[in-house]
């Protein structure tokens, strides 16, 4: 699960890139309004990619940094026993006969 949420956050991150390069580019190479319509069309096609643009650089990484958690938790809570994986911190009652 972790190597797939952080493979979709880079394809939405490469997505995002590549449409923010060649978005404005695109829609004036394909679109060339000369009525009001097509200029609807295009107000419209670009209030979308905009949102677009917006929107998909920050959730790829989002996407990513979910994955570097997961797979960092599934290292942590790897042992059979609880008593198998590691520990940061000690109960009271450890520490003060630890420093006795």
């Amino acid at each position: 699960m972790p190597r797939t949420v952080t493979l979709w956050g880079v394809a939405i991150v490469v997505t995002g890139g590549l449409l923010v390069a060649t978005a404005p580019a695109a829609v004036g190479a394909w679109w060339a309004p000369n009525t009001d319509e097509w200029y609807s069309a295009v107000g419209i096609f670009e209030i979308i990619i905009g949102l677009a643009r917006t929107v998909l650089a920050p959730l790829g990484a989002a996407l990513i940094a979910a994955g570097v958690v997961m797979r960092y938790v599934d290292r942590r809570l790897t042992g059979d026993n609880i008593s198998d994986r590691p520990r940061r911190w000690r109960w009271p009652d450890e520490a003060q006969n630890r420093n006795q």
